[in-house]
């Protein structure tokens, strides 16, 4: 761990100030998160399965110690008609020093099993079900052990694995930073010369316009005034002709990534979840903190912070009419409440890991409502964007 911490803060030293920025360190710096992406995008897929392993194994483990309890009470009862068959025997056909003896042992159906065979070499019913019961109570306990070994074995693996794309993710952030700042300024230059040519092109307009006034008006060389003969183009009309319209704003509308970083996810659609549920909608692991975005122009509808499995969460209406879900946040943007109105791209809040997310996993829970029904798999959606 000390080695991967180690790597990430070489890699963020490694980021030169924007000032000093070249096509080169650009070049570098979109190679590397292009790395960390295949490699985050590996981790994802190893974490999901362990994550689904987990979860399988917590629902076998809650299955067996209850079916463990319930097997106990059945070999009770076993163990019970068994000495009542015993003693019923002996009544009715040998000596009360024999079965004392027999029942005298430290397993008393054990003692009993053996004095009947002894004695009538009969195995009756409630003797074949004490065997079983006991077959399957030893069965049963050997699988809880086992599982419960896995278990411990899972979660740390899923601990590492947490632990190792986090410090991916966290490294390529620097980058992307780096990335997302020279896209920006690339946007505000364009926006610039677009502005620019829209003033030249006024500004010619009006200069055409105050000539074509000025050629009317000005004196043809003969001092008396000419007749309008009625074959002239001019239609009479002395108005600047209309300049060309502006070009349409750039940005608003369109649709946004919902995790504004280096972000990872796998189709985990229906996937096993805590419970016996099927997961309903995709996992995005980012670094904690990470900025979650809205994904399309609409309004915050709820708010929450005290759901038991989503944790700190944010529903969001589209204009469209489609509802998203968002969980596991690390918190809320400011000005974030029910009934504000977002666009596409505006930060809402923080990935992180509230809720029955685990603490060493932290991703954003993602939900598509189409027309604000029932969740669809979102994968498709949000791998169109991110």
């Amino acid at each position: 761990m000390r080695r991967v911490l180690a790597a990430v803060l070489l890699m963020l030293l490694a980021v030169p100030a924007y000032g000093a920025v070249t096509e080169a360190d650009l070049e570098r710096a979109e190679e590397r998160v292009r790395e960390a992406q295949a490699k985050a995008d590996s981790i994802a897929r190893q974490l999901e399965d362990a994550y689904v392993r987990q979860v399988q194994l917590e629902d076998e483990i809650a299955n067996l110690t209850s079916a463990i309890e319930r097997t106990q009470v059945r070999l009770e009862e076993a163990q019970v008609d068994v000495e009542q068959l015993a003693v019923e025997m002996y009544m009715g056909s040998t000596s009360s020093v024999a079965l004392v003896a027999m029942l005298g042992s430290e397993d008393t159906a054990t003692a009993g099993l053996e004095y009947l065979r002894r004695v009538t070499g009969i195995e009756d019913a409630s003797i074949a079900n004490l065997k079983a019961t006991r077959a399957e109570l030893e069965r049963q306990t050997e699988r809880l052990d086992q599982a419960r070994a896995e278990q411990a074995q899972v979660t740390e693996e899923l601990a590492a694995l947490a632990a190792e794309a986090e410090a991916v993710l966290t490294a390529a952030s620097a980058d992307y930073q780096l990335l997302v700042e020279q896209r920006r300024r690339e946007e505000e230059e364009r926006r610039r010369r677009e502005e620019e040519e829209r003033r030249r092109r006024e500004e010619a307009a009006r200069l055409a316009a105050a000539t074509s006034t000025t050629t009317t008006t000005q004196p043809s060389g003969n001092d008396s005034p000419q007749p309008d003969d009625g074959g002239s183009d001019d239609s009479g009309n002395d108005s600047p002709p209309a300049p060309e319209p502006p070009p349409p704003p750039s940005g608003g509308g369109g649709a946004a990534c919902p995790v504004q970083g280096p972000v990872s996810f796998v189709d985990s659609w229906g996937a096993a979840r805590s419970g016996g549920r099927g997961h309903q909608g995709v996992d995005m692991m980012a670094a904690r903190g990470t900025p979650v975005a809205a994904i399309y122009d609409g309004t915050i509808t709820r708010t929450g912070s005290g759901s038991a499995l989503g944790g700190i969460t944010i529903w969001m209406r589209s204009n469209a009419g489609d509802s998203f879900y968002y969980a596991h946040l690390d918190g809320i943007a400011d000005g974030i409440s029910s009934g504000v109105s977002v666009t596409a791209g505006q930060i809402i809040g923080y990935v992180g890991s509230t809720g029955n997310a685990s603490a060493a996993y932290p991703h954003l829970h993602f939900e598509y409502h189409p027309g604000g029904g029932g969740a669809v798999n979102p994968y498709p959606l949000v791998r169109s964007l991110c």
